[in-house]
């Protein structure tokens, strides 16, 4: 019997999020009556295994209503009796690592490989019902049906000593403390202070804290609440959406289903219309959490196979006739007959060799003047079609971003230079040097909203990790201001901001979430005036996204539903089923052009080939287009609510493939291109 699971427990082949495995660890009750403790990866278990795994996670006590046999355990990456486990060796988050592991020491003298928790995506932690680490967790669990002692010599070690009683009853909704379950060191007194946990050990007629709540205040990191805030404070601001919550509970539990799962309701949660409003919210997200089983296999077996198709089939398709209201009309031209382009996303990146090719006339000579001889558009069709080698990015990205005329000399292009650095300097010394505006209510709220937003912005990459020579250590600052330290690039980036803010303050000014965007292009150029005048010119084409009547978005959203509502009828009939259609579920993305999407180098590649507008300035659209495209099956087949849709939605960035997502834009903007062309011939 399964007893107890717990979903995103990865084990790393490497370094590379490539070669991290996703599975389950458990606790299983074998034929034989004993425990055994096992991890499976997700890839070697049935759709209807993982709905059982998935259950037990999010409700352990079901195992004793519902035969959650396991299939064989043999099948297991591994399976070893609990009995085998000589120890665990436990590293909680903290703010160097922020996933857990567990390691497994056997008593033969070998360790298995650590187990990394990745809670935040585990299927109870996106319910809400679990409070906390997983590794915790699997502790408290073992010490159902084996003695643990936490080792003198290691805080993080924790010893088995010997199996309990068999046939032992686990249950969520009745979890010993810790003094009936984790074992005292007989040699440390009830004065005695364990190193890691900082928490009072008591002598042996004492009760001991609960083992959770001593692990979490001692090997959990205080200060990661904190660090989780800064993670993913800007993404709570850009997700601030007004929804409407529709409450099914009463007719939820009149259903057949309802009726089914009520007398599992704890009775913890009162009366009957709570109980059923909290089963329709678990019922939902279980949705959600299916969902994604179900996109990461499909996702995979495309890969598997090859057949990495553009966009699911779509009415146009999939019937030689429609019907209408006046009768069924043959289908004369379908995406399939309209011989569409291929995708040009498949060649190598640009190269300094192939770049200064294009200042080269066709005899072979380079231009007197050093002016670029080829169309813009054969340069704009390179980047758009492979991307431009890192250490020729600062200087593509000038032309792209319009720093520099297509057409400008040598010369000119260094007078550009130098008049942008003198008038930078201009700029900032104009509020630098304002004592009056410094003292302004207008510059202490910006002041204090760009810091805030500064020190926030991609703290992981070592370009803006903390230097103690700007304020001190994360620890210190976060303990006095709630807030990381600095940098000699984060203070840089502030004054970039605050520059901007006065630059263009008659049109909007600086405006929360603009460091998102100023991040990227800071980390190519790393000096203040051409990062200025970069960042300034890319948010001529951005500011609409942040205008404070929240028009520039809506209009996004609008032209986004008409894309959805042409590439895929059945999925937009949907998304209006669901109340989704206002595409909210698309706001992150668009707003800040899937910078939370994507790892960071790959939001670099994906900005330069929008910058281009090679085949349209509104390419981005086409990007989300061809996401959902991709997991337009699962979430037709999934999700019910505006809800579920945001959510899962939201949650996809891990697994996009930025080429995948862009040759499918690039085949979906050919696709609506058709399909528009082909309705205005018949008009």
């Amino acid at each position: 019997r399964l007893l107890y699971s717990k979903s995103k427990v990865y084990v790393y082949r490497s370094m590379d999020t490539k070669d991290r495995i996703s599975g389950f660890i458990c606790i299983v009750q074998g034929p034989d009556d004993q425990y055994y403790i096992a991890w499976t990866p997700e890839a070697l278990l049935s759709e209807q295994d993982k709905e059982s795994y998935v259950q037990v996670e999010l409700c352990p006590s079901f195992y004793t209503d519902h035969a959650n046999s396991i299939s064989s355990i043999s099948g297991y990456a591994f399976c070893k009796p609990i009995g085998e486990v000589l120890s665990l060796l436990i590293h909680p988050p903290s703010l160097t690592q922020w996933y857990g592991s567990v390691i497994l020491n056997m008593a033969d003298g070998s360790s298995l490989a650590p187990m990394w928790f990745h809670d935040s995506e585990s299927a109870s932690s996106m319910l809400g019902i679990a409070r906390h680490w997983g590794g915790d967790e699997l502790l408290v669990w073992l010490a159902h049906v084996v003695s643990i002692e936490r080792s003198i010599n290691d805080s993080n070690c924790y010893e088995l000593r010997g199996s309990k009683t068999s046939h032992v009853t686990l249950s969520r909704l009745n979890t010993p403390s810790a003094s009936a379950i984790i074992t005292n060191p007989s040699d440390i007194t009830h004065t005695a202070t364990v190193a890691s946990s900082g928490a009072q050990v008591s002598d042996a007629s004492g009760s001991a804290p609960d083992v959770l709540e001593s692990a979490l205040s001692g090997n959990m990191d205080p200060l990661l609440s904190q660090m989780k805030e800064l993670r993913w404070g800007i993404l709570e601001r850009f997700s601030r959406i007004t929804q409407t919550v529709k409450d099914a509970a009463n007719s939820f539990i009149e259903t057949p289903m309802g009726r089914q799962v009520a007398p599992y309701i704890p009775p913890s949660l009162g009366g009957t219309q709570s109980a059923s409003g909290s089963l329709v919210k678990e019922y939902e997200g279980a949705r959600i959490y299916l969902a994604k089983w179900a996109a990461q296999h499909i996702i995979a077996q495309q890969h598997e196979d090859g057949e990495h198709r553009q966009g699911p089939v779509s009415v146009w398709e999939e019937w030689v006739t429609e019907a209408g209201d006046l009768g069924s009309f043959e289908v004369v031209s379908t995406d399939k007959t309209a011989n569409l382009p291929r995708p040009i996303r498949t060649q190598p990146v640009l190269t300094a060799e192939r770049w200064f090719a294009f200042f080269e006339s066709s005899s072979g000579e380079m231009d007197a003047e050093f002016r670029l001889v080829a169309d813009p558009d054969t340069v704009r069709r390179a980047v758009f079609a492979g991307g431009i080698e890192e250490d020729m990015r600062p200087l593509v990205w000038k032309y792209l971003l319009e720093i520099y005329p297509w057409d400008s000399s040598e010369k000119e292009r260094k007078e550009i230079d130098k008049s942008n650095a003198e008038e930078y300097w201009m700029l900032k010394d104009n509020w630098l040097s304002d004592a009056k505006l410094r003292d302004s209510a207008d510059f202490i709220e910006q002041s204090s909203r760009i810091e805030k937003d500064v020190l926030r912005t991609d703290r992981t990459l070592p370009l803006f990790a903390t230097d103690s020579a700007f304020g001190g250590s994360d620890e210190a600052n976060l303990a006095e201001h709630g807030l990381p330290g600095s940098s000699a690039s984060l203070e840089k980036m502030k004054d970039i901001l605050m520059t901007f803010h006065y630059y263009d303050k008659a049109a909007l000014g600086y405006v929360q979430g603009m460091s998102d965007l100023l991040a990227p292009v800071y980390s190519v150029y790393q000096d203040e005036p051409t990062t200025f005048w970069a960042f300034a010119l890319f948010m001529k084409r951005m500011r609409p996204h942040f205008l404070r009547d929240q028009s520039g978005m809506q209009d996004e959203l609008a032209t986004m539903a008409q894309l959805v509502e042409i590439a895929n009828p059945k999925l937009y009939r949907h998304l209006e089923e669901c109340d989704a259609e206002n595409m909210f579920c698309c706001y992150r993305w668009l707003l800040i052009w899937f910078k939370r999407e994507f790892g960071f180098e790959d939001v670099l590649r994906l900005w330069e080939v929008l910058w281009t507008d090679y085949l349209t300035d509104r390419f981005v659209l086409f990007v989300a287009l061809a996401i959902l495209q991709r997991h337009a099956d699962v979430m037709m087949d999934h999700l019910r609510s505006p809800e579920e849709v945001l959510k899962y939605v939201q949650d996809l960035g891990d697994s996009i493939d930025l080429n995948d997502a862009l040759k499918g834009a690039e085949m979906c903007y050919y696709m609506v291109r058709h399909r528009v062309l082909s309705v205005e011939r018949i008009r």
